[in-house]
Order: structure tokens, then C-alpha cells, then sequence
């Protein structure tokens, strides 16, 4: 739908609100920058854990069935911008 240019105003504005906080490496490209935002979640859920949490929760949500559990980032120190800041990459 995104690359059809189906792309909802919420999601617009999601990316347009974060300008000041998100920043994107060059290879990161328009197509992902938009799903990032997207606006539709239907109940999306991102969490935040410690290192040694991840490999446990992992497994805990594969056995309850959960659709979709992956890590697809970390949270590290010296984000250029300093603290709030948020650098994909």
C-alpha cells in the first residue's frame, strides 16, 4: 500500500511530530522511514528490555503463540543529538 502511495494523514503527522527526536541513516530508505510511522498499529507492541531479558521473553512469547516476536533494534549510549534522541539505522 505504501509504495501505491496509500499512506494514511496519521502517519504523516506521526513523522512530522518526531522530526525533532528521530533521525535516519542515509540507507534507511522513504518506504521504511513510513512504516515506522505508520499510524495503524492494530495493536502493535514494541517493549524495551534488559540484554539478558530478551532471550527469555522471546521464548515466552513464541510459547503463548504470539504471531510476530522479533528484535529489531537496541538502545545504545552516544546517539548523536544526546538523550531523547532516537537514531535508526
Amino acid at each position: 500500500m505504501v509504495e501505491a502511495g496509500h499512506v494514511p494523514g496519521g502517519t504523516t503527522r506521526n513523522l512530522e511530530d518526531l522530526a525533532d527526536s528521530v533521525s535516519f541513516a542515509d540507507s534507511v530508505d522513504d518506504f521504511t522511514r513510513t512504516l515506522l510511522g505508520d499510524a495503524q498499529t492494530s495493536g502493535g507492541l514494541l517493549m524495551c528490555v534488559s540484554p539478558d531479558a530478551v532471550e527469555p521473553l522471546l521464548l515466552d512469547l513464541v510459547d503463548g503463540r504470539s504471531p510476530v516476536a522479533a528484535v529489531i533494534g537496541e538502545v545504545v549510549e552516544g546517539v548523536e543529538g544526546g538523550a531523547g534522541r532516537i537514531r535508526v539505522e
